[in-house]
């Protein structure tokens, strides 16, 4: 996978006029690179939906109505029957976006796997409950100070059957991979609370406080959120570049679109913070840092329609990892970003230590449509033995949106190969996974999505393949 575009091809997307065509004006040819709104989307310069702003010249308050119906039903397989509940609560969201400029959404997700079978006759049952609630307020909007508002979000989450140290990666030989990124064993905190301004057209936004580097570095809009789609961690993030990407910790994040469709992420963490952890580690001489430069082409898929790309390059590197991970699980019982004790970095032939050591790593990733309802995502990774466990991955994945027409039900079917670190005591094999999963809109409030993850060649155990199934319902209040 190439991630670099052939200059010639760059300055003919960057000469082809971009907006939006009028009636009568013909349509836009394609390839080209996206307007500002794609732009934003694409690099996940948008932290608030666009909400009106709490401090803003406005007419009268509009009056609530709990009980009005709801506009823009999902079309479910079944009726609602948290449908008395649910109304109120989701009127309530649209009267706070609109008077307060207040967006929040609170939603518990169950999850249940299977393994055909364990290393050492580990357990091969096991279930995961995490409940999510967060908010964007946008606070103001003024042509001089910008537009800024605070983010936030509260976590909870409990393994059901088995012990926290539990996770069914490492019972099923697939360490480093994890294989239920969904599971939370933190003790409930605010994982996200920071202050996000944007100036120049938001064109520039800056992020500062407890942030998730996720948030700005190789966020895929259709492997991002273990809730609804993949449940495997490659999908989910980079694994390559660090487990300072996958956590929640102190930091801050400029992003810059200087063109439509362009951007450059910039992210600067706290390697030794976390979900469970306040800020107080800042200052300690700790790194990690990324940046990654982006292209959002418009191009022309199969069935006619546009479609839409994020092609980028990210670079990033550390003062402490491996070795800060393992005395982050020493001293407090959690590592850094996993949340699973020292389950997932078992073995490693590092020894804990706060010592600076520099690493570093790299990645790619092709995330383009290819028709109206379907899209693909091809993304490489490389670090220094001592970024992470993982030194080496590719994924690629395949997404079918309402393959049966009904909207935000969706196919996805992914592989993923991961060379772990030379640091291990006791070499692991190169691990071979494909995941497949069918979201169903079972209801208004209700998604349950069958899962299925193949294994095809373990890290550790028989080199034969495993077979983990899993069941997911989310439920959205």
């Amino acid at each position: 996978m190439n991630r670099f575009m052939h200059a010639g091809l760059l300055v003919t997307l960057a000469h082809v006029p971009a907006g939006i065509a009028e009636d009568d004006a013909p349509p836009l040819r394609t390839p080209r690179l996206a307007d500002l709104e794609r732009t934003r989307q694409a690099a996940d310069a948008d932290p608030d939906g666009g909400s009106g702003p709490w401090f803003s010249s406005r007419g009268p308050t509009s009056p609530l109505d709990l009980d009005a119906p709801r506009t823009e039903p999902l079309d479910p397989l079944f009726p609602d029957p948290l449908e008395p509940v649910v109304r109120p609560l989701r009127n309530l969201d649209d009267w706070t976006r609109g008077e307060l400029g207040l967006e929040w959404n609170v939603y518990y997700t169950l999850l249940y796997q299977h393994a055909s079978r364990s290393v050492d006759d580990q357990p091969r049952d096991a279930g995961t409950g995490r409940l999510d609630l967060g908010f964007n307020w946008v606070l103001f909007d003024d042509q001089t100070l910008g537009r800024g508002g605070v983010g936030f979000l509260l976590r909870s989450g409990v393994t059901l059957g088995q012990p926290d140290s539990y996770t069914v990666g490492a019972a099923v030989g697939a360490a480093p991979v994890n294989l239920d990124a969904l599971q939370w064993t933190y003790p409930t905190s605010p994982d996200l609370l920071y202050w996000h301004q944007s100036w120049c057209e938001e064109r520039v936004i800056a992020s500062v406080g407890k942030i998730h580097p996720n948030q700005f570095i190789q966020l895929s809009r259709i492997a991002n959120d273990e809730s609804r789609q993949f449940l495997a961690g490659p999908f989910d993030g980079l694994n390559t570049l660090g487990s300072s990407l996958g956590t929640y910790t102190g930091g801050a994040a400029l992003q810059v679109l200087p063109a439509d469709g362009i951007y450059v992420n910039t992210v600067w963490a706290d390697p030794n913070g976390g979900p469970d952890r306040g800020l107080g580690s800042i200052g300690d001489g700790g790194w990690w840092a990324a940046m990654q430069i982006g292209l959002v082409p418009v191009l022309e898929g199969l069935d006619g329609s546009e479609v839409e790309g994020n092609w980028n390059l990210v670079f990033a590197g550390t003062n402490q990892a491996l070795s800060t991970a393992l005395l982050g699980a020493t001293d407090l019982g959690t590592s850094n970003g996993t949340g699973f004790g020292n389950i997932l970095l078992n073995g490693l032939q590092v020894a804990p230590s706060a010592e600076s050591s520099r690493e570093w790593g790299w990645g790619a990733m092709v995330e383009q449509g290819i028709a109206s309802d379907l899209d693909m995502l091809l993304q490489y990774g490389s670090s220094t033995d001592g970024m992470s466990a993982i030194d080496r991955q590719f994924n690629a994945v395949l997404q079918w949106t309402r393959p049966f027409g009904r909207r935000d039900e969706a196919i996805g079917i992914g592989y993923s190969w991961s060379r772990p670190t030379d640091l291990y005591a006791e070499p692991r094999r190169e691990i071979q996974l494909v995941e497949a999963y069918y979201r169903i809109q079972l209801t208004d409030s209700m998604q349950i999505s069958p899962d299925l993850q193949v294994l095809l060649r373990p890290a550790t155990g028989p080199d034969r393949p495993v077979y983990v199934f899993g069941i997911r319902l989310k439920t959205t209040f």
